[in-house]
């Protein structure tokens, strides 16, 4: 079993700035809660920056918990995974993402009994289908949950650039008939996968 959270990207922004979030991709492990933070979506003279920012971030919400943050490193992300309880996939770029996932093995073998959190980029490569705020353009993700996913739902996420009312209409149409989730900003689901 695989917990999947998908993020509608910037979980700070929730009314509880995050809060909730964090606990859900905490829940259930025994502390130490190992977390590996894949920042493949961003170019990578930006990881260490946001790393050291996602610890703070970590940190404040969850004060008293004890948790070991990593940061996600393509040549050994099957050996990081194994030692991780979590895995948080932060936004950026899907297809560099995608890209960078492709070089790192069979690690989609290494998801059961983890929490796999996806926010922005990182919940639509999740998905079967999302679209593309940045290239305002339908795509395809790794398929690990049969649905599709608009991010940053009705947030000045490119703005003036996203009609969302017609993105959503063109994502709904696109392919197969599956499940759509719009998510704002800070919003986020959790699913049981098998």
């Amino acid at each position: 079993m695989t917990k999947i959270i998908l993020v509608g990207g910037c979980d700070y922004k929730a009314p509880d700035g995050g809060k909730a979030f964090c606990e859900a991709l905490t829940d259930g492990f025994e502390e130490p809660v190992k977390i590996l933070d894949c920042l493949f979506a961003r170019p990578k003279e930006k990881w260490d920056e946001v790393y050291q920012k996602d610890k703070k971030f970590f940190a404040m919400q969850l004060p008293g918990k004890t948790i070991e943050l990593e940061l996600a490193q393509p040549e050994k992300f099957i050996q990081q995974m194994r030692w991780s309880n979590a895995i948080y996939i932060r936004g950026g770029s899907n297809d560099l993402l995608l890209d960078i996932l492709h070089t790192c093995g069979d690690w989609l073998a290494e998801l059961d009994g983890k929490t796999l959190a996806g926010s922005s980029a990182g919940a639509c490569i999740i998905v079967k289908y999302y679209y593309e705020l940045d290239s305002l353009k339908l795509g395809e993700g790794l398929g690990l949950l049969p649905m599709k996913i608009i991010v940053h739902w009705k947030s000045d996420y490119n703005a003036p650039n996203i009609n969302w009312i017609s993105a959503r209409a063109k994502l709904k149409k696109y392919k197969e008939d599956l499940p759509l989730l719009a998510l704002g900003e800070g919003k986020f689901v959790t699913i049981e996968r098998p």
